[in-house]
């Protein structure tokens, strides 16, 4: 018998053929979807200011040893899976606008929120050379902001342009030369002598684009099925666990690990629906609530608020959700007069 149940909007879907939700790899869910990952990517940072230390901590603090950087995963996961529908979809208009629509917004983005962030330095008395304020700008150094992930995106955007401009309308070949360029890229990065957490979820990016290439097969083979698809979750959850206690033995190890943790996520959203309004809102503004929310936490952490952990997060959480509420309608409708 088919059923589905409903627990504060998340929906168990349970028939065991054809059953799986058609919607579940959508704009939509996957925003949600990101959206829960943005605010545990909040919490890693907050964390990184306060000491948590109380018995209603404990929970989260197992959560992250368990995670560790596979909480920005997903992000370069479905930014991977995204690019390829819509080359797929959109072919050369698409590829047309690429630079506009995704490489320059992204830059845009990306270097005023280094000028609010040594705005916010210089606000607290905070002071760096000059070489490393002028590379911030290239993203190559940081001015208290996370320039590894806005580095590592503008780069893979790079690398897509260049693979399908190649490649033209050949999908394999264009996610083949954007896999190669990736690899190319992480060894890159470990030369430069860059921190591992530069490179060890990059290749998500092209792995997304893969499964975006294969999933009518997956559809067919896998997520059709209860039966079927809770095998290769139990599988996939089987080699996530086992493989955490291997990923510090080396980079291949790691991405095995960020691998399975992907197929876990996919093969869950597959019979789970996420439809939370408050995920959604969180997915839309994700870049920006992304890259802005260790300004409150330099600001509150100056002010010596980060004695008092729950007041230090509650504030800058919410100065987060200002900020980024108000960058993004900067970014849109003043930037690139994109009408509402």
């Amino acid at each position: 018998m088919n059923f589905q149940f409903s627990i504060f909007n998340f929906q168990f879907l349970s028939q065991p053929r054809l059953g799986c939700d058609k919607d579940f790899l959508s704009r939509e869910r996957t925003s949600a979807l990101n959206g829960f990952f943005v605010l545990l990517v909040f919490l890693s940072h907050a964390v990184t200011y306060v000491r948590l230390a109380g018995a209603l901590d404990a929970s989260y603090l197992f959560v992250k040893s368990q995670l560790d950087q596979l909480v920005v995963a997903p992000f370069l996961f479905f930014s991977g899976y995204g690019v390829l529908c819509s080359i797929r979809d959109r072919g050369r208009a698409y590829l047309r606008s690429f630079p506009r629509r995704r490489i320059l917004k992204v830059l845009v983005q990306s270097e005023l929120a280094v000028l609010l962030f040594l705005a916010a330095d210089l606000c607290i008395g905070k002071h760096y050379p000059l070489r490393r304020v002028l590379l911030s700008f290239t993203f190559w150094e940081s001015v208290g902001n996370s320039n590894w992930y806005l580095f590592v995106i503008l780069a893979l955007y790079v690398c897509v342009f260049v693979s399908f401009l190649l490649a033209r309308e050949r999908l394999i070949l264009g996610t083949a030369l954007t896999s190669a360029l990736a690899v190319g890229l992480v060894f890159a990065l470990k030369f430069a002598g860059k921190d591992p957490w530069w490179y060890n979820t990059l290749l998500l990016f092209p792995l997304g684009m893969w499964f975006g290439l294969c999933l009518p097969r997956l559809e067919r083979a896998v997520f059709a099925s209860l039966p079927r698809t809770l095998v290769s979750l139990g599988l996939c959850a089987g080699a996530f666990c086992g493989l955490r206690f291997l990923r510090g033995r080396g980079f291949v190890f790691y991405e095995l690990w960020a691998a399975a943790f992907m197929a876990c996520v996919v093969l869950v959203m597959s019979r789970v629906r996420f439809d939370n309004a408050l995920l959604r809102f969180f997915g839309r503004h994700v870049f920006a609530f992304f890259i802005l929310q260790r300004i409150p936490m330099l600001v509150f952490a100056h002010l010596g608020l980060a004695q008092h952990r729950y007041l230090f997060v509650a504030l800058s959480f919410a100065l987060t959700i200002f900020l980024a509420l108000g960058f993004d309608r900067c970014v849109e409708s003043v930037i690139f007069h994109r009408s509402k």
